[in-house]
C-alpha cells in the first residue's frame, strides 16, 4: 500500500487541528456541560442528587476529551516522527480512508478489532 501523499497529510492534520479546536471550545464555552455550577439557594436531597449526577457527566466528557487531546498530540507526534499511517502492531499501512474517519487511529482495522477483543476479554 503506498505512503500518504503530502496533500493527504496536510489534510490530516487539518482534521486533527480541527478536532483540537473544537474540543477545546467545548471544554471553554459557559454552555458546556463542563462549566461550574451556580450556588444555589439551600438544597435538598433530590438536588444534590442531580448535582452529583450532572457532575459526573462533567467529569466522564472531560475525561474523554482528555484523552482524544492525547491521541491527537500522539497522531502528531507519529506525523513528526514519519510514523503516521503506519499501523503499530502490524507495521503495515493504515488506508487513508480510515484515517479520513479516524485521523488519530494508530492501529489497521483487522489490528483494531484484534485489540477490541483482548480488551474485552481483559474486562470480563
Amino acid at each position: 500500500m503506498p505512503e500518504l501523499t503530502t496533500q493527504e497529510l496536510a489534510a490530516l492534520a487539518e482534521q486533527l487541528d480541527a478536532s483540537e479546536a473544537r474540543i477545546r471550545a467545548a471544554v471553554g464555552t459557559a454552555a458546556s456541560p463542563l462549566a461550574a455550577p451556580m450556588q444555589r439557594e439551600a438544597r435538598d436531597d433530590a438536588d444534590l442528587a442531580e448535582e452529583e449526577v450532572v457532575q459526573r457527566q462533567a467529569d466522564a466528557m472531560l475525561e474523554h476529551y482528555r484523552t482524544e487531546l492525547a491521541d491527537i498530540r500522539a497522531a502528531r507526534e507519529r506525523m513528526k516522527a514519519g510514523q503516521y499511517g503506519t499501523c503499530t502492531d502490524c507495521s503495515e499501512a493504515i488506508p487513508y480512508s480510515r484515517l479520513q474517519a479516524y485521523p488519530t487511529a494508530k492501529r489497521c482495522a483487522d489490528c483494531q478489532r484484534g485489540h477490541e477483543r483482548l480488551f474485552a476479554r481483559d474486562r470480563e
